[in-house]
């Protein structure tokens, strides 16, 4: 059948239903067909069809004109299925932006908006395959790199995500499904995150979810009568229509919630969730006499006490109560009112909650907690691990019971296992084509596994045993040799036609759009790059802890194959042994024509860099596996890497790699890196000045003289000066909002007392259908405001990463002054000399002048605010612990240096106060103080002795020392405190 695309053009909608039906029945099934389609031009003319289709105002032809938009996007759709190389053309000619519009996703007709989102989905999987650099060099000039990461930012745009979230509140299960898997495959970056939860988009999926409970018929007895009486009735969802898949649903909101307090509390604070699992204070007992009237509490954001009655236990096996005890867990995100400062390198500054009522911890957990859990345990493949996944976020986020930690073990570690041996039994069993559905879905569950594990056993040494026991590092590690070992994926190639392509002919002002793109990576590569960063995370989280898991990783012989992610380009493991002292020399741009194994993207080597820095925790596998496979010349080049996040990663593993008991300290010396860690140290990324700071504190210490004046030297007293003393990233976003408008987001910038309803709800689209006087719904949006200020706050991530690099930079101080190279006369010369040194880089008065300031409150007079407060905020238990350490080293000194300290009248005074200090760490180290001050070398040193003696006591530190020696409760106190008070009472 002849095809006139002349009839495009025509201004009849019945011709051009006639060329748009011949079109489609031309390219349908025909891929050589497309590709000739395509370099003739015609993705811009439907592109212009589908444009003109929606300007119809006459309902006469309004019929013939949705019938002209629907054929186009059908076409387009057969175009966006057709594989990544179809993917530039279609960006080129707008196509897209052009599916995207209000006519298509908010259309009438369901088939249309349909259509739309099965292009939007066909080009999201495309993406995936988006080839890490261009191969041609004018592509890398002229087009973008269409992969996931820059789809997400057209698709997530926030004028698309009403029409998103209007589509998952309505009835079509088709169009559900489709978004809700677009927001899987794109949701990666956190402001798509917020906006998703800004726009409704996680609330409409949280009402997706709470409908599958009532279909199942797992909703807690009463709940409907319970959530009329609480002005949630029209929240109550109908049960879930079979077609809409659950692990749709919970995938799309993990992918929203994941990593965040905020967006989590969304998640177990949304009407519909609130309405199907609500809390009552009333036992087993007294349940059935209650009225339905009862109030509902609203579940803790730290809850701690597992209640007896727990309706939503009873889908659980029995925990017997002994195993109930508090969790080993060190959760990421720290107790109510505990101000947790971060003891990793290499991380982001955990977010804290601090402003919390005294009593939250005694309020329930959220019934959809023990409720996932059920679902994990009776659900199996992408339905299980996307339940696994939503429980991972509440179980990091502290949204659960500790003794939900013993649970977890019992049943959610083990089946997670289970569920990748089951699948990588059946992917290697296969032989159906990589591009099959099945193979996908099974493919997706391998890669998502690893990843749900990791953000369930990380800083959780209980569930860090429960893997173990259950198989999982071998299973890792198998996972991860067969990314290398596996046979080699069969090469793409385009389909054979008999007819040599056509010239290009040039039917719009953009010529892109008329040719294709490269064919993108091979799929079994692009899945195997994807498992090799999972595993790797995943082999890292489980060797953080304990020496035994470290060592089973190393036993499975994991170091090689872990050093080949550290580059780029790999090769096999066994092949890597060959190359000249395992540096990789020779490896380049050219080696990727030549690799088998795919390219390992930024996320691989910064997840391998992981791996070796939990690993490099062993001071055995430090001195032997790693040495032996040279795995410090890769990180040697690494913290040059060209991409900063690469940098960070990196500086990390440093950290490790040049303690003084490791071998790999003299060859990073020698490299010439330290004066690489000193720069780092400049750098404006907050993340790689710290760890940078925190490698050259391991790096002085116990190290010669010459090597920490060198160090001191290029990093340059001015620049020790401000780390350590200046508000580096207050500072500068207090200047940039004083030159902007005066507008802020920060709960230091807004009253906190203003009206509930001129708070920013995060349910905007179904406020109206809330009942007015809703008491949950008002607690809900004053909790959530109170937690969004928390999270976006832009200078309280910047004054809790000022305090982590000062800490740092006084500990490199401290580590500058302490232990020497070598123990002898020399060496305390040398400690001396140090200490002068820096005394004259510095100067004197002005150093202690710094040290002093770090122990007074500061107080803020924040920029913007309606009215005239002030917060004062209190030193850090990490700070002052640092500064009184470095006073210790300096009384450990010579007569002189503890003379200089007790004249320091300002600094004792401040630091008499804080011998009441809730920190244990605080106590100690003030008594070590107080030994040192108090110590006397020889005869010579009697009277200065005596005089420090009774200086000290008329400040009052006799008193204070004697009531610590008697109770405190903690013994070390308690004997270095008897011992400092034994030494005042006797100088002599």
């Amino acid at each position: 059948m002849a095809v006139d695309i002349s009839l495009l053009n025509s201004g009849s909608p019945a011709d051009q239903l006639a060329a748009l039906r011949a079109l489609k029945h031309d390219t349908i099934g025909h891929v050589n067909k497309k590709q000739q389609w395509i370099q003739l031009g015609i993705l811009p003319l439907l592109v212009r069809v589908l444009a003109q289709s929606v300007r119809a105002t006459d309902s006469a032809g309004l019929d013939e004109k949705e019938s002209v938009q629907l054929y186009a996007l059908q076409l387009l759709a057969s175009f966006a299925n057709a594989g990544y190389h179809f993917l530039p053309p279609l960006y080129a000619s707008g196509a897209i932006e052009a599916v995207l519009h209000r006519s298509c996703l908010q259309s009438t007709r369901p088939q249309i908006v349909l259509t739309a989102l099965r292009i939007l989905r066909g080009v999201a999987e495309a993406a995936a395959f988006a080839p890490s650099t261009p191969t041609d060099q004018a592509s890398r000039s002229t087009q973008p790199s269409l992969d996931s990461n820059f789809l997400s930012n057209i698709v997530l745009a926030d004028e698309h995500l009403d029409s998103f979230a209007s589509i998952l509140k309505g009835d079509v299960s088709s169009q559900v499904s489709v978004v809700a898997k677009l927001v899987i495959r794109l949701c990666r970056e956190e402001r798509h995150q917020f906006a998703l939860v800004k726009y409704g988009v996680l609330d409409a999926l949280a009402t997706r979810l709470a409908s599958f409970a009532v279909a199942e018929g797992q909703v807690i007895p009463r709940a409907e009568e319970m959530s009329r009486s609480n002005g949630l009735s029209n929240f109550f969802p109908a049960p879930a229509r079979p077609s809409v898949e659950l692990s749709d649903v919970l995938g799309a909101i993990a992918a929203i919630v994941t990593d965040s307090p905020y967006r989590t509390c969304c998640l177990i604070y949304s009407p519909s969730i609130l309405a199907v699992f609500p809390n009552t204070d009333s036992d087993w007992d007294t349940y059935w006499k209650n009225r339905a009237d009862t109030p509902n509490k609203l579940a803790g954001l730290r809850p701690m006490k597992h209640r007896d009655y727990e309706p939503m236990d009873l889908l659980l096996p029995y925990t017997p109560i002994q195993l109930r005890g508090l969790s080993s867990l060190a959760p990421y995100f720290p107790s109510l009112g505990h101000d947790h400062q971060s003891t990793r390198p290499g991380t982001d500054s955990p977010w804290t909650i601090t402003e919390a009522t005294r009593d939250d911890a005694e309020n329930p957990e959220s019934p959809l907690v023990p409720w996932l859990i059920g679902l994990v345990r009776s659900h199996y493949g992408l339905d299980a691990l996307a339940a696994a996944s939503v429980l991972a976020s509440l179980f990091k986020c502290g949204f659960t019971y500790r003794s939900r930690e013993t649970t977890v073990g019992l049943s959610v570690v083990p089946k997670l296992l289970q569920i990748l041996v089951v699948a990588d039994r059946k992917a290697n069993e296969t032989e159906a084509s990589p591009l099959d559905p099945a193979v996908q879905s099974i493919w997706a569950i391998i890669e998502r596994v690893p990843e749900v594990l990791t953000h369930l056993v990380t800083d959780s040494d209980s569930l860090q045993k429960s893997a173990y026991d259950s198989g999982a590092i071998k299973l890792l590690c198998g996972l991860l040799k067969s990314t290398y070992d596996a046979e080699p994926p069969r090469p793409q190639t385009k389909p054979w036609s008999p007819n040599a392509d056509p010239e290009p002919v040039t039917m719009s002002d953009n010529n892109t759009a008329c040719q294709l793109g490269d064919l993108g990576e091979n799929p079994q590569l692009v899945h195997r790059v994807l498992l090799r960063e999972s595993s790797l995370k995943a082999l890292g989280a489980l060797g953080a802890s304990r020496e035994e898991f470290r060592k089973a990783i190393v036993e499975q012989d994991m170091i090689p194959y872990i050093k080949e992610s550290l580059y780029q380009f790999p090769v096999r493991p066994r092949q890597s042994k060959e190359q000249a002292n395992g540096d990789g020399t020779g490896r380049g741009q050219d080696d990727r024509a030549k690799s088998e194994l795919g390219e390992n993207p930024t996320s691989v080597i910064v997840a391998a860099c992981y791996a070796t820095r939990m690993l490099a925790r062993s001071v055995s596998i430090l001195r032997t596996s790693l040495m032996d496979n040279a795995v410090e010349k890769s990180i040697e080049k690494l913290i040059l890497h060209h991409e900063v996040e690469v940098q960070v990663a990196a500086t990390a593993v440093v950290c490790n790699m040049v303690t003084d008991f490791s071998p790999m300290k003299e060859s990073f010396i020698l490299a010439g890196r330290v004066k690489t860690l000193c720069e780092h140290a400049k750098s404006q990324n907050a993340a790689l000045r710290l760890n940078a700071i925190w490698a050259l504190n391991h790096l002085v210490h116990a190290s010669s003289i010459e090597l920490k004046k060198s160090c001191l030297d290029e990093l340059q007293p001015g620049w020790l000066d401000r780390i350590i003393c200046d508000d580096m990233e207050d500072a500068a976003l207090t200047s940039h909002r004083a030159r902007g408008d005066g507008t802020s987001t920060s709960d230091e910038e807004d009253d906190m007392d203003i009206d509930d309803q001129n708070r920013e709800s995060p349910y905007k689209p179904l406020d109206d259908q809330a009942a007015p006087h809703s008491r949950l719904i008002r607690l809900t949006r004053a909790r959530l405001h109170d937690l969004r200020e928390m999270e976006l706050d832009p200078v309280r991530k910047a004054r809790q990463d000022d305090l982590e690099i000062q800490e740092k930079g006084l500990g490199f101080i401290r580590n500058l002054i302490g232990e020497p190279h070598l123990n002898g006369v020399d060496s305390a010369n040398d400690t001396t000399e140090m200490i002068d040194h820096l005394f004259n880089m510095l100067g004197q008065d002005h150093f202690f002048d710094i040290l002093a300031s770090k122990l007074k409150a500061k107080t803020l007079n924040p920029l913007g605010r309606r009215e005239a407060t002030t917060r004062v905020l209190y030193p850090q238990a990490k700070i002052i612990e640092a500064v009184v350490y470095i006073l210790v080293h300096l009384a450990a000194s010579i007569p002189r240096h503890r003379q200089l300290v007790i004249s320091q009248k300002e600094l004792l005074k401040l630091l008499a106060g804080l011998t009441s200090s809730q920190e244990r760490e605080v106590r100690v180290a003030l008594c070590h103080l107080i030994n040192n001050l108090t110590w006397r070398d020889d005869d010579n040193d009697a009277p200065a002795c005596s005089q420090r003696a009774f200086e000290l006591k008329k400040l009052g530190f006799l008193n204070k020392l004697e009531s610590l020696g008697q109770n405190d409760e903690e013994l070390d106190v308690r004997e270095r405190a008897k011992t400092a008070v034994w030494q005042m009472k006797h100088p002599q």
